[in-house]
Order: C-alpha cells, then structure tokens, then sequence
C-alpha cells in the first residue's frame, strides 16, 4: 500500500446555523456539518469521495483545502527525506493550503481576459513563475489556446483551466469537487487520463462526486460519506466485499435464457432476471470462474457478460440497513443525524 502523505484525526468542522431565542435573536448553533472524521490520504493514489447531495463532500474538501478551518482534530502531513520520514502537525489553514490544490466546483471564467492573463494573475498569489506557468498550461492541453479570451472557452477547457490553477503551487494533494460536471465523454475521457497522469508522477487525488459508476476504472480507494459521515473507505475490492455487493455479473442474451436450476447448479446466485419477446438480462452473484464456458456449451446465446459495479444507493443501503426507498428520502434531507457504525449494528 503506498504510504500516507496525510492523515485527518478526529477532524471537525459543522456549519453554524440560526437558533433564534426571545433575548438572544441572533443566537447561532452548530449545525450539519463533518462532525469527526479519521481519514487518511494515499501518495500517488486517487480516492473517490462518494455520497448523495448534502453528505459533507464539499465541507470535507474544503477542510482539508484550508478553506474550512479544523474546529477540533488534527492534520498530520507526512514527507520523506532522503531515507527520512517526517511528519509535521499542521496547525492552521494556511500551511494546508501550501500542501493543497483545490478545484472547485464551479468557476465562472468570463470576459475577454486570455487563458495567459488568467493565469498570470492566479500565479501572482502563489508565487510561481512564468515557467511554471507555460508548463501547466502545455500539461492541460490548453497550449494552442493560451491567447483565446475566457468566453470562447468550452466547458472542458474550463475545467482543464481550473486544474492549471490548482496545480500552481506544486501541490502534494489535489481535491477536485465534481469535475465530471457538463464534461461531454470525450472530454471526460480526456480529463480522466491527465488526473492519472498527475497520480503516476505521486500527486494524491480527491475526487467529490455522487456517481459511483463513473468513477470505476479511474480510482484507486473509495470513501462513502453520508450526513457528515465517513460510513466506509479502502480499496474499491475490499469496500464491495465488506458491503456483501462484490462478485455480481449482468449478463444478457438472445433465445431462452438459462433457467434458476441451471443457474443453481452452476453455483451462482440468480438476484434479477428480466425476459422480453426476443432478448433477455439477468443478474448472477458467486464465483464465475468457468461459468460462462458452461453456459455457452449448455446451449444459452449469451451476448454480453460485464461485472456489475455498485452504485450510491446500493452502497448506502448495505452501509446503514435502510431500504431503498428509505434511502431516497435520505438523500433529500440535509438534517444532520449520527448515523450507528455497521460493528454495531451487527451486535
């Protein structure tokens, strides 16, 4: 496992909100918010922070960019030299900024301002040089447009703007809040191998986002966050197999589909099944070594074959023991509930 460049302990930070009395009127308390977080961010690896609108990704990544200040906790960076490992508590937001490049969400680039210009301004604050900045510019692959004005920019070239921004200061971290956002797929294809790229040179990535499926495939770790929460983190592998969701296949086909005593005897789960007039879909749970050689040789026309991947729902389900539609209500709601851990839950 690759070492860990830094390590939130019992963070916290929630936001403050109006609890007006008769003789205090402008009385605030704590609200929703990351009420205590143990994280821990992997060198060269990319972690996808999962969860549903109002789970505290944001909040989170604005901690850890210094945005947020650390109401309690600690944030312990780790960094070598030489044969040296150095670790140094950080004791305010200005020395996780030095560490931290932040992508938000939303950035308005607007005017008649170059991509140059835009840069140059930012660079100003972090104190990076003309070189860095032809550098990162060519790294986005935003060089043939270095002189085009912000209003002709695309909604990819934006973002690959904002990435430049971010990476000004050499950052050994990288949080991006829902980069995906308005990207065609090509563009998100395109955006999704320069984030490797950034990874392989050591670079630590945090990706926000409430889609799960689109993320496969690009992370290394995964963390479910929900009502200020970390429910579950680790390897994509592990997470799916603590979650009982690992080891299911969808699979479609033509002709007769293969019946439950067959399904059985091959050692498999049937979970859904679904046939139409000329075509038919199912999903299968257990070890599928071999299984579809045998299905082939039992005569069933299988046309696709794929390991399913779990989405949010799923994932918040098996974490909490809430039903489906329990957890449609849930993502709606912003109210902050402690939620009990799953150990627990099984006692």
């Amino acid at each position: 496992m690759a070492e860990v460049v830094l390590q939130l302990v019992g963070a916290s930070c929630r936001h403050y909100i109006s609890a007006p009395t008769l003789t205090k009127p402008w009385k605030k308390i704590r609200g929703p918010g990351i009420p205590k977080i143990d994280l821990s961010l992997h060198r060269g690896t990319i972690l996808g922070l999962v969860g549903p609108n109002g789970a505290g990704k944001t909040t989170l990544l604005r901690m850890l960019a210094g945005v947020l200040p650390l109401q309690k906790g600690n944030a312990v960076f780790t960094s070598s030299k030489g044969d040296q490992t150095i670790e140094r508590k950080l004791s305010n937001s200005v020395e996780l900024r030095e560490i931290i490049g932040h992508m938000p969400e939303q950035v308005r680039w607007q005017g008649r301002k170059t991509v140059h210009d835009a840069m140059v301004e930012i660079a100003a604050m972090r104190g990076s040089s003309e070189h860095r900045i032809l550098g990162l510019i060519k790294l986005v692959g935003l060089n043939s447009r270095i002189d085009s004005p912000l209003d002709e920019l695309s909604q990819g070239m934006r973002q690959r703007l904002t990435l430049a921004t971010a990476l000004l200061g050499s950052p050994d971290i990288l949080l991006l809040d829902e980069p995906f956002n308005g990207l065609d797929p090509v563009a998100a294809q395109a955006f999704a191998q320069l984030l490797q790229q950034l990874s392989g040179k050591g670079v630590s990535i945090v990706i926000s986002s409430h889609q799960v499926s689109g993320l496969i495939g690009l992370i290394d770790r995964i963390a479910l966050l929900h009502r200020g929460q970390l429910l579950i983190e680790g390897e994509i592998k592990s997470v799916e197999k603590e979650l009982e969701l690992s080891d299911r296949f969808d699979l479609t086909g033509t002709s007769k589909p293969p019946s439950s005593e067959l399904v059985k005897k091959l050692g498999m789960e049937l979970l859904e099944s679904e046939t139409n007039q000329d075509s038919w879909q199912m999903q299968l749970k257990g070890n599928a070594d071999g299984v579809l050689k045998k299905l082939i040789s039992e005569g069933i026309e299988v046309e696709s074959w794929q390991p399913h991947a779990p989405d949010l729902v799923e994932m918040l389900c098996s974490s909490t023991g809430l039903r489906v539609e329990d957890v449609g209500l849930e993502i709606t709601s912003s109210a902050f509930l402690p939620l009990i851990h799953r150990e627990a839950e099984e006692e």
